[in-house]
């Protein structure tokens, strides 16, 4: 139930044709490097807003995490790499070209047929470009390192929607866990 009201919110915010605030466009800037900022802008607006968000809520909890009284401990170089993997987390989905509708039936059309992304990737037209959206994660990840981004920002890219997969990105789990948060993903039943 949590992650329909997040896609339903999600889908909600990607009808407005909002810019990202110039504010924003400079903070990312601020974050990424120079190849990573132009594989950002490639993202369709809706996205950008959306990854913007996730990093600034994911900003927001590092904060909070390495408050004097949190017991927290700060590692400043990493959290910019962490910034940059929730800037970058769904870069994959460009390659589908799809808009707000086409996405929500590619969600749903895989969630009534699980395990069918790579049959559907080898397929043709619209078929096809609905594998490539539910298959974005392995995509995104591609995409990052083809450019020379950052290794960390692909290995989350890659298993930002399975946390079984969160060992191997060599993130700490309470990074993960913080990063699928912002994300708006249940993190309940992620490993330790």
């Amino acid at each position: 139930m949590f992650r329909v009201g997040h896609l339903a919110a999600r889908f909600a915010g990607s009808l407005l044709p909002l810019p990202v605030r110039a504010g924003d466009v400079a903070w990312v800037e601020t974050v990424l490097t120079p190849v990573e900022v132009a594989l950002w802008q490639r993202m369709p607006r809706a996205d950008r807003r959306e990854a913007v968000r996730v990093a600034r809520r994911a900003e927001a909890a590092f904060e909070r995490a390495v408050a004097p009284d949190s017991g927290g401990t700060s590692q400043p170089a990493a959290r910019d790499d962490w910034l940059a993997a929730a800037l970058l987390h769904d870069v994959g989905k460009i390659d589908a070209r799809f808009g707000p509708y086409r996405r929500a039936v590619a969600t749903a059309v895989g969630a009534a047929a699980p395990g069918m992304t790579h049959a559907w990737r080898e397929s043709r037209g619209f078929t096809r470009r609905v594998g490539l959206y539910l298959d974005h994660a392995t995509l995104g990840a591609d995409r990052i390192r083809i450019v020379g981004g950052r290794e960390v920002a692909a290995r989350w890219a890659a298993a930002h929607h399975r946390p079984d997969e969160w060992p191997a990105t060599g993130i700490p789990m309470p990074v993960c866990r913080l990063l699928a948060a912002a994300d708006g993903e249940p993190v309940f039943d992620a490993p330790s």
